[in-house]
């Protein structure tokens, strides 16, 4: 049974998809995953939504800025708490049980692309 709490966060997540790609190509991240209690279907009333992503090597910034710059738009967009993640910045251990738990954020593709420069 999924909690009231993780509902909540999946479908913000969902009605807010098109604009979540929008940040996320803003700072060069792609590949979204929720993992953690919104992905078990567990979080409660203190819990955020934790967010894994893969950071392009060629982004505008340092990878933490970029992070940073991500759960700040997101948490402005969601009005919920968000971490954000990268697995190139966790240790082994912990990044293959956020990965092996993370569910996909599925964006639309045409959303998901870069804007032309």
């Amino acid at each position: 049974m999924t909690s009231p709490y993780s509902r909540r966060a999946l479908t913000a997540i969902g009605r807010h998809r098109d604009a979540i790609a929008g940040v996320l190509a803003k700072y060069g991240a792609s590949n979204p995953r929720v993992f953690g209690s919104v992905a078990h279907g567990t979080a409660g009333p203190e819990s955020d939504i934790d967010i894994l992503v893969d950071l392009a090597e060629n982004g505008q910034g340092s990878r933490l800025a970029r992070l940073s710059g991500i759960r700040i738009e997101l948490e402005e967009l969601l009005h919920l708490p968000v971490d954000v993640v990268s697995a190139e910045l966790l240790k082994d251990e912990i990044s293959s049980a956020a990965s092996a738990s993370a569910s996909p954020i599925t964006l639309s593709p045409l959303a998901a692309a870069p804007s032309p420069k």
